[in-house]
């Protein structure tokens, strides 16, 4: 299987797909009736008014969004798990986790909460469904640190060596010192 070298693609692809499982989980849990929400209608909230949130259209509209904001979140999650430190399997799903935690909590809270639209928001009220939603958004990140390390290329997470751009970033050797 051909490995993505790009951090850009690699983080839109795998975000796209870590969105997957988490729109699943909120989609089984709303029509279980254990949460009042779907993850979709606070990503459709944003940009279109409540009551045409939760129609057919709105819905599908919703999903649209939330994968869109999936797939940007997989960059930043991307060069989260590249860019800071060693990158192993259990460091990865780590910062998934961490950049699955934190972009639910600047999606719910700037955007939905602050209020980014003039439209009122469908976002939920009940601890239940916000916790629920906490919880799929860390399944994202956990998915999203699990893919990429499955489609990253292994270049991507070796540490680059530091060049010199010129002799005075060189170090002094010990003969020189002398």
């Amino acid at each position: 299987m051909r490995k993505i070298k790009d951090k850009l693609i690699l983080g839109l692809v795998v975000g796209l797909l870590a969105d997957i499982p988490k729109n699943l989980l909120c989609l089984t849990l709303f029509n279980a009736d254990i949460t009042t929400r779907k993850c979709s209608d606070l990503a459709a909230s944003v940009f279109i008014p409540t009551y045409k949130v939760f129609s057919k259209k709105g819905t599908i509209f919703g999903l649209l969004c939330d994968f869109v904001v999936g797939s940007l979140n997989g960059i930043a999650a991307v060069y989260l798990i590249t860019s800071t430190g060693k990158v192993n399997k259990k460091n990865a799903l780590i910062k998934g986790l961490l950049s699955g935690i934190v972009s639910f909590g600047l999606f719910r809270g700037l955007f939905i909460k602050v209020g980014t639209s003039k439209f009122p928001k469908a976002y939920p009220s009940d601890i239940l469904t916000n916790v629920t939603m906490s919880i799929s958004s860390s399944i994202w990140g956990v998915t999203a640190g699990l893919l990429t390390l499955l489609l990253g290329h292994k270049d991507l997470f070796e540490p680059k060596p530091h060049i010199p751009s010129n002799s005075l970033d060189k170090t002094p050797s010990s003969s020189t010192l002398s």
